[in-house]
């Protein structure tokens, strides 16, 4: 499981995401809920996508999990993106 920090391991995922063009606009995580069974639920502070879910188990990439969790996500939204 993730440790209480784990909003500080999200940021940087999602700014590396920016700057690489693989998402079409800025995020910023607001919290990060566990359920305890490698689920987890991420927040944003946007009004084009609220939150993200995805699973990670320990010995798993964690970064890869979210990478594609979030770019699975920005995909699905419909609508303008800017």
């Amino acid at each position: 499981m993730l440790d209480g920090n784990s909003q500080a391991e999200i940021q940087p995922i999602l700014d590396e995401l920016l700057r690489k063009e693989m998402i079409p606009f800025a995020l910023t995580s607001s919290s990060v809920q566990a359920n305890g069974l490698g689920e987890y639920l991420v927040a944003f502070n946007d009004s084009r996508i609220h939150s993200c879910r995805f699973s990670w188990k320990e010995g798993e990439d964690f970064n890869e999990a979210f990478r594609a969790a979030i770019i699975a996500r920005v995909n699905r939204r419909s609508g303008p993106l800017g």
